[in-house]
């Protein structure tokens, strides 16, 4: 190589990137940046290090550099290098320093190998910063992954670039496959689509409408509800770049919203429901009892018979629908008793057979020693039959109707989607048909009142509503599930007793609804305080009494009966009082009288049970209550037998 000119090596050593320059024997010349990062005296040759010569070391920071491989070398071969990364490190120096090394061979006028030539320059700082970006980055990703909310990040396009474990896992795809499919593409509900389309257009305008909430449809098909929080990323010209969605996945949230949206629904109607048949009963009173009155009256040949018969027949047929309309705001007073499931089952299977017809398969699998549960067996006969009835008509060509029993425990996440139940043991009763199913419409009004899908004049929509009604105040829970084409599953669950348990209370003071015994002969000359607010209905009530030799002081609400209690100055010998009156109970009532008249017997008179001395429909020990609408000869006998039994509370 050519004497290089004087000048050249100010210009070399004015250049901050390490130079160094070899002859095609190997000699080398350096400038003030090189020597201070490879140490002249060591030159190439020094490729391993010695105690004064620099290392040149892979970038693993280890192995040295093969002599053959190192860039001068190369480039003397006539090899160009570019950005080789080498690790210079010196025994003197405490840390070592990167580089990027570039060589090239040097050829004069003909083309001939005359040298080489090596940039050196240190990207230490550089390494350092990219490291660094790099743990942060790292670091950052660990902890959008550890996160329970999702986090996707779409460019532009709305195709995905970054999806973390959250999104995995509520999806079932991996980031892999879900990297670079737009987000409508891959996840959203068809229905959707248009509307995130239109939320991300908007964001990419910049108008960030920063929340939104939409379904993800997993690769098995099932549907979460997302509630997504946006912002986007600009880039230098302010124009979007990327849009980053924090989702919280609320799927239980909106399923026990519309539990407790349906449970309320459920409760006002109940309300009006029982609402409406105290006041109806009331009504069904004065008309059945004036109706009874009437009929006692003709004879037995008289052609009138037939049509105050018919009107007592319409009667009983509404009141009918009010005990269902009581059923289902859970207002009806029961009788609970401890039974065997599977026996009150067994017993019913004569008449479920009569009531399913030939043409239905009813298989019965009744598990042993499921438990015992402390229920009303009307009741929960009705419900067998109204759900047995309603599994019928879905299936009329015929198909399989299948009854099980089963002993199941509840945990406290069912407990806690379902507010009504406490975790424990039940005992579950399951309805099972292989019907036409049922529609997502038909699913959201089931156990309404009056809802039904039959045709006019086949239902009256209160069969499922009175089951749920008896099955919550029994303490149970009933869900169903259903599949169009496929049938129905209803799955009742009744909170077990605990082996030797005992009815917690007595009802042998509660009237009998049916069957009332015979009144023959006058009463006697009893004196009864009636306390009902309802004038026609205490008119009839106090003619019936006053017919069987009673004599009676008539009330029109609580605080009139209260006042004939303090200046009657005779004896008073029954307290026959509504149980819900304006401004005070019958049973705040009787209390008060009680206190002044220890001996006054009491007779509770109710349309349903909204009252303190019942609670869920459960009366106290020594509490007798009438329920609306009752015929004479049961408000006599029932009087009667007040007057002549122990003292009642």
């Amino acid at each position: 190589m050519s004497e290089p000119s004087a000048v050249l090596p100010s210009i070399l050593d004015s250049i901050g990137d390490g130079v160094v320059l070899a002859d095609e024997q190997g000699n080398l010349l350096y400038n003030a940046a090189a020597q201070r990062m490879l140490c002249p005296e060591a030159g190439e040759a020094g490729a391993g290090g010695t105690a004064e010569k620099p290392g040149l070391y892979l970038p693993d920071q280890v192995t040295p550099y093969p002599r053959e491989q190192l860039p001068l070398a190369r480039a003397l071969r006539g090899e160009a290098v570019d950005d080789l990364p080498v690790f210079v490190r010196h025994p003197r120096q405490a840390e070592g320093r990167w580089t990027s090394v570039s060589a090239r061979p040097l050829r004069d006028e003909s083309g001939s190998l005359r040298g080489a030539l090596a940039i050196f320059r240190d990207v230490t700082e550089t390494r350092r910063a990219q490291e660094a970006l790099r743990r942060e980055r790292d670091w950052i990703a660990a902890v959008v992954d550890t996160i329970d909310n999702l986090v996707v990040v779409l460019d532009r396009q709305g195709r995905i670039v970054r999806f973390n474990r959250a999104c995995e896992r509520v999806t079932g795809y991996c980031f892999e496959e879900a990297r670079g499919r737009t987000l409508w593409d891959l996840l959203l509900a068809p229905e959707e689509t248009a509307q995130v389309q239109r939320v991300f257009e908007a964001l990419r305008a910049g108008q960030f409408p920063n929340q939104h909430e939409n379904h993800w449809v997993g690769r098995d098909g099932s549907r979460r509800f997302i509630a997504w929080s946006n912002t986007a990323l600009l880039d230098q010209e302010g124009a979007v770049e990327y849009v980053i969605g924090t989702g919280v996945d609320i799927t239980e949230h909106k399923r026990l919203e519309e539990q407790l949206r349906q449970s309320q629904k459920m409760e006002a109607v109940g309300r009006l429901a029982g609402g409406v048949a105290h006041d109806f009963n009331n009504l069904l009173m004065v008309i059945s009892g004036y109706g009874h009155m009437l009929l006692g009256r003709l004879e037995a040949g008289d052609p009138r018979r037939g049509e105050v018969e018919a009107i007592l027949r319409a009667a009983e047929s509404a009141a009918g629908l009010t005990n269902q309309l009581l059923a289902f705001s859970r207002r009806q007073i029961v009788q609970p008793k401890v039974l065997d499931l599977n026996g009150l089952v067994r017993n019913t299977d004569k008449m479920l057979h009569r009531v399913i017809g030939e043409d239905i398969e009813l298989v019965t699998t009744l598990r042993p020693g499921v438990g015992k549960v402390r229920v009303d067996a009307g009741q929960i006969e009705q419900v067998l039959l109204n759900l047995v009835v309603n599994a019928r008509d879905a299936m009329p060509g015929g198909g399989k109707l299948t009854l099980e029993t089963a002993g199941v425990e509840l945990d406290q996440e069912y407990a806690r989607t379902h507010p009504d139940i406490r975790p424990g043991w039940y005992v579950m009763l399951a309805v099972s048909d292989s019907g036409k199913g049922m529609s997502d419409e038909t699913r959201g009004h089931l156990f309404e009142p009056f809802f039904t899908t039959k045709e006019k004049g086949k239902g009256t929509g209160l069969g499922l509503s009175t089951v749920y009604g008896i099955v919550k105040q029994s303490g149970g829970d009933i869900s169903f599930t259903t599949e169009l084409g496929k049938g129905t599953t209803f799955r009742i669950y009744l909170p077990a007793v605990p082996e030797g348990e005992e009815v917690i209370r007595s009802t042998a003071g509660c009237a009998p609804e049916t069957g009332a015994r015979p009144v023959s002969g006058k009463a006697g000359a009893a004196t009864i305080l009636l306390a009902e607010d309802e004038a026609e209905l205490s008119k009839l009530i106090r003619q019936i009494l006053e017919q069987h030799g009673y004599t009676v002081l008539e009330a029109a609400d609580s605080a009139e009966a209260i006042r004939l209690g303090e200046h009657q100055a005779g004896p008073i010998d029954l307290l026959l009082a509504d149980v819900v009156m304006p401004r005070m109970s019958g049973s705040e009532l009787a209390r008060r009288l009680t206190a002044s008249r220890p001996g006054l017997k009491v007779l509770y008179m109710s349309g349903y049970t909204d009252d303190v001395m019942v609670h869920h429909g459960v009366l106290e020990e020594g509490v007798t209550v009438l329920q609306k609408p009752f015929p004479p000869e049961l408000l006599v006998a029932t009087v009667r037998g007040v007057l002549e039994g122990p003292e009642s509370r």
